[in-house]
C-alpha cells in the first residue's frame, strides 16, 4: 500500500506523516491519495474530514486510520481484479505494485490477536479507548477554536 498525502492543515499533515511514514510515497508512485479536502485526482482519493462523502471523520485514532485505509486499499484491489478480468490485456497495468517489506494492517492485527492480553481486563481496555476518544474530541474542538480565533483576528 503506497500513499500520497494532500493535506491543507499543517497539524493534520504532520500527524498523518507520523502515522503513515512506512506507506508514504510520491503522487506519481502512489496507489491512492489521502486528502483532507475534496480533491480532483487521477488516483483514487481517501477523504478525511467532516464531509458527507469522507471515508474517515475527524477525530480518529491511528488504529482506526490504518484499519480504514487497509479496507479502502482492499476495495481498490478488488476493483482492479474485476477490471483485469474484464480486460485481460491490461491486467498488469491495473494491479497495485508489491510493497515489499511493509506489513499489511491485517498482518499487524493477526500479530496483536496472537499476543497474550490476558493480564488486561476487557473493561479496562474499553475504558482506555473511551478516554482516548474523549481526549481526541476535546483536542479537535480546541484546535477548531484556535483556528476560528485566528481567522477572526486576521479579518480585523
Amino acid at each position: 500500500m503506497k500513499i500520497a498525502l494532500i493535506c491543507d492543515s499543517l497539524l493534520l499533515d504532520r500527524s498523518l506523516e507520523m502515522y503513515l511514514k512506512e506507506y508514504l510515497t510520491s503522487y506519481k508512485l502512489c496507489d491512492f491519495v489521502v486528502a483532507t479536502q475534496p480533491t480532483e485526482s487521477q488516483k483514487p482519493v481517501f477523504l478525511i474530514g467532516d464531509f458527507e462523502n469522507a471515508q474517515l471523520k475527524v477525530p480518529f485514532t491511528r488504529e482506526l486510520l490504518l484499519q480504514e485505509l487497509e479496507s479502502f486499499y482492499q476495495q481498490l484491489q478488488g476493483k482492479n481484479a474485476i477490471s483485469a478480468q474484464e480486460n485481460p490485456q491490461n491486467a498488469s497495468q491495473n494491479l497495485p505494485k508489491d510493497t515489499g517489506v511493509n506489513l499489511s494492517f491485517a498482518d499487524y492485527q493477526r500479530g496483536l490477536d496472537q499476543t497474550d492480553l490476558s493480564t488486561q481486563s476487557t473493561g479496562t481496555h474499553m475504558d482506555l479507548n473511551a478516554k482516548i476518544e474523549d481526549i481526541l474530541r476535546r483536542y479537535a474542538r480546541e484546535i477548531q477554536k484556535v483556528i476560528e480565533d485566528f481567522h477572526k483576528e486576521s479579518q480585523k
